[in-house]
């Protein structure tokens, strides 16, 4: 495979520009940073909420960036520094990680949902093995999408891109950029509805990512709920379907969850996962289907699967003491919370539980009703101790359960956690669970200098 280089004249032809400086120039990679671009890489210089990012062209040609991308003109920059003028900077990056996605041409697997797409690329990734490349951290929007895709090595014959939308019409974006041969919707539920609106607008967005898969291409979405399988299968007739249901296309032949981990049969060969809580099941039965499609052994992808790691802060069990606690604050929905009180309930084996809770955000106009939604399901679980905070010390006393034996309502997370402590015997099972803006694992030192020595059992869903 001939060596991909951004030439000058590739990078005017990808923007639709003249070439502006040298010819033949080669850049070495791309970059939107100055604090970490390397010296010879093209700079795009991304507009932000408060900032232009027109202003940082002279710091990035001090750094040793040979060129930019801008959305004006610039003086006082050499004349040997190439600057591509474009409308739309972030626009021109997507266009660019376009060019390169279709000239290196792997298969791509674009993994999106509202809970579970960034455990599901982790699974993915482990599973298929060999020359995969998974996109970091949380590069899933706009912005980094394209720059997973425009770091992503050239040896990696299969890329697996996660990607994400609070507004409407962004996954189609991201679809377009990236170009998958197979998409996958791990979940549809309500989440990021200041932007999305309702659980009809999360539906239409995620449904979008099948709109742009290339020729040939498959899809694969969770069999609930039914809306998510009709409307993708009026889109993909072929749609394949993943699941614990009958009707699933893709399920377990068995599975069972406890503290040490899940395991579940499937196609005939023993899977074993060191997480906690079915909803990992369901995510790697995404793995293994992509895999399938991509003709890997089964027996191959339980080996990788048995010694993947896992993302930290979603659904992570860790041994305190005699404490044991489920850490889920990097997400927080509804669905997660749903799931993540069944996770609970599981792992407290008949032990008193409690839940540390904080506020779910980016839920628009229903965000009051939807935490009062959740507090009444903690409630009826029978949960013998909540601590809530935030949106959630409102549901409670909105629903007059504030004063209700065994729930605590505190605005901030220290004393919500002192007045917790303080009714903890010591060998319940915890749940600390809220949106990653409220950084609810700060608790977690908390829990480890009261209650003992931490040891990280698992991780699971996020």
């Amino acid at each position: 495979m001939a060596r991909f280089s951004w030439t000058s004249e590739r990078v005017a032809e990808t923007l639709h520009l003249p070439t502006v400086g040298v010819a033949g120039r080669v850049y070495v990679g791309i970059s939107t940073d100055t604090r970490t671009l390397k010296r010879g890489e093209l700079f795009v210089a991304l507009r932000g909420a408060t900032y232009d990012g027109a202003e940082f062209v002279t710091a990035a040609a001090e750094a040793g960036a040979a060129g930019a991308v801008a959305e004006r003109r610039l003086a006082g920059l050499s004349t040997d520094f190439e600057l591509f003028v474009v409308d739309d900077a972030l626009r021109a990056l997507g266009q660019l990680a376009a060019a390169r996605r279709r000239a290196l041409d792997p298969t791509v697997v674009a993994i999106t949902g509202t809970t579970g797409k960034t455990t599901t690329r982790a699974l993915m990734a482990a599973a298929l093995g060999g020359d995969v490349y998974a996109s970091p951290g949380n590069f899933n929007n706009l912005v980094g999408v394209p720059l997973s895709i425009l770091g992503a090595p050239e040896a990696a014959n299969t890329w697996v891109l996660e990607v994400a939308s609070n507004q409407p019409g962004e996954i189609e974006q991201l679809g377009r950029i990236a170009g998958p041969d197979c998409a996958v919707i791990t979940s549809v539920s309500e989440g990021h509805l200041e932007g999305l609106g309702d659980l009809q607008g999360v539906l239409d967005e995620k449904l979008a990512l099948l709109d742009t898969l290339e020729n040939g291409g498959s899809a694969l979405v969770s069999d609930e709920p039914e809306e998510l399988v009709r409307q993708a299968r009026r889109r993909r007739p072929d749609a394949r379907t993943v699941g614990f249901s009958q009707a699933a296309d893709v399920q377990p032949e068995a599975w069972s969850t406890s503290e040490d981990g899940v395991a579940w049969r499937w196609n005939g060969v023993d899977f074993r996962l060191p997480g906690f809580g079915a909803h990992l099941v369901r995510d790697a039965l995404f793995a293994l289907a992509v895999g399938d499609r991509l003709g890997m052994a089964p027996e191959a992808m339980a080996r990788r699967l048995a010694e993947v790691e896992l993302p930290p802060m979603r659904g992570e069990v860790r041994r305190i003491g005699r404490l044991t606690l489920l850490v889920d604050c990097y997400n927080a929905n509804p669905a997660s919370f749903r799931a993540a009180i069944d996770a609970l309930d599981g792992l407290a084996a008949g032990r008193r539980r409690a839940a540390l809770i904080g506020t779910m955000l980016e839920l628009g106009e229903r965000s009051a009703v939807l935490h009062e939604r959740v507090v009444g399901w903690m409630v009826d679980s029978g949960i013998e101790l909540i601590a809530a905070t935030g949106e959630f010390a409102a549901a409670c006393a909105r629903r007059d359960i504030a004063t209700r034996e065994g729930v605590m309502v505190l605005e901030e997370l220290e004393d919500a956690y002192r007045e917790l402590a303080s009714r903890l015997r010591g060998d319940e099972a915890v749940l600390l669970k809220a949106s990653r803006g409220m950084k609810f694992e700060r608790a977690v030192p908390m829990f480890e200098r009261d209650f003992g020595v931490d040891e990280t059992v698992s991780a699971d869903n996020g």
